[in-house]
């Protein structure tokens, strides 16, 4: 099975995201890169376990940044997902940007779980935690079962690249935030529960402003693991043990409530150096 290792690649072009996202079988208009959107695991993440980037006086301190491991369909490789071409237009109406991401674009493919949803707010380190509307949060994760959509043949991406299930783009409110409706996450060999993130400042640039993933307490890992579904690829790893959670989550811990009949709710600041 495949466990997540952080590799340095060359600088994206501008809006590649988006296109290769909306490119897993997709069709859509063009729109110039000025044009309004709507608030509808190999790139600038951190080599292995999480490093501080920097921090404001008091609380308010920068999420870590992680690696976005060999999955995230973002173009930063071209494992699976069959496109890693430099591409420069931006495209509208989008089914990536979307707050329900249980199902494929769409619509089939509806992923089973525990219901989950995730709040995030985003946060400036560098103006004592002011909110940041207008940018882009993007997350994925894998399923139940320990399986990424939109890539074959790469151990625990073993579905095909049309598959677009547990991953989205959102654009932060006038608050700063925005909500995912998804199921809680599975786990795979070498990884305890975790979801992606990448934030981006405008979807005409490919670079992120953070690289990071969320971490859940592992009392309520443990209590969702005896949900119908939930055997990911092998045994939970805890946090503690998890490569890279293993020096510590302070930063990316999601404040959590609720229980596996009906759901849990989730919220985390985001905190970023913009």
């Amino acid at each position: 099975m495949c466990k997540e290792k952080s590799h340095f690649v060359s600088a994206l072009d501008r809006r590649q995201l988006l296109k290769v996202l909306s490119t897993m079988g997709v069709s859509m208009a063009v729109l110039r890169c000025g044009g309004a959107m709507q608030n509808a695991d190999f790139s600038s993440g951190s080599s292995g376990s999480g490093t501080t980037d920097g921090s404001s006086s008091g609380s308010c301190v920068e999420m870590v940044s992680e690696t976005n491991g060999p999955f995230p369909a973002d173009g930063s490789n071209s494992a699976g997902d069959g496109n890693s071409t430099l591409l420069d237009d931006v495209y509208a109406n989008s089914p990536i940007i979307r707050s329900n991401i249980v199902s494929n674009y769409d619509g089939t493919q509806t992923v089973s779980g525990v219901p989950l949803t995730l709040t995030m707010t985003l946060q400036n380190t560098n103006n004592s935690c002011e909110i940041l509307s207008g940018y882009y949060i993007y997350i994925w994760h894998c399923t139940p079962a320990g399986q990424y959509s939109a890539y074959t043949g790469s151990g625990n991406g073993t579905h095909t690249r049309t598959e677009t299930y547990l991953r989205g783009i959102q654009q932060t409110n006038a608050s700063g935030q925005v909500t995912f409706t998804t199921v809680y996450p599975g786990w795979y060999s070498g990884r305890t529960v975790h979801i992606h993130v990448e934030v981006y400042k405008t979807l005409a640039d490919s670079t992120t402003v953070k690289t990071t993933q969320l971490a859940f307490p592992m009392s309520t890992n443990y209590t969702v693991q005896s949900a119908s579904g939930y055997n990911g690829t092998s045994g939970m790893m805890t946090n503690s043990s998890d490569g890279i959670f293993s020096d510590g989550t302070s930063t990316e811990m999601v404040t959590i409530s609720g229980d596996n009949t009906n759901g849990y709710q989730a919220s985390i600041a985001i905190r970023v150096a913009a």
